[in-house]
């Protein structure tokens, strides 16, 4: 038994069984494709937020209020991301990294101040 023919757009069907391609009847001419290819683009990385780290320094330890100061700027950094502005985000995301940076710093000397002063009175205690 014989396949029948692939139905394809150039064809049409005439008479019965019998195909025959079909004339343009405004002589356009066949379709061309083209790709029209770019260049690659500079991939630019996101600008961070830091907002995780940011909530960790208003949770775990707050001095003078930075830690919050540290997820106010996150969230600026988040919203201007969304927004689009890139260089705004990057701006607030620095801002955010200072902050969390002096909060941990602070954060560290007090602990470490905290232990010397124990040590040197359980050392004068015995």
């Amino acid at each position: 038994m014989a396949q029948p023919p692939s139905f394809q757009p150039e064809f049409v069907p005439l008479k019965g069984n019998e195909y025959m391609r079909r004339e343009d009847p405004h002589r356009a001419s066949k379709f061309e494709h083209t790709a029209v290819l770019g260049l690659p683009q500079p991939v630019v990385p996101q600008p961070r937020d830091h907002i995780i780290w940011s909530i960790c320094s208003l949770v775990y330890g707050n001095p003078c209020c930075l830690g919050m100061l540290a997820v106010y700027f996150s969230i600026k950094s988040r919203d201007r991301k969304m927004v689009g502005d890139l260089e705004g985000a990057r701006q607030h995301g620095k801002t955010a990294r200072s902050y969390n940076v002096v909060t941990l710093t602070l954060l560290i000397a007090g602990l470490l101040s905290c232990l010397i002063t124990y040590g040197i009175v359980y050392q004068i205690a015995h």
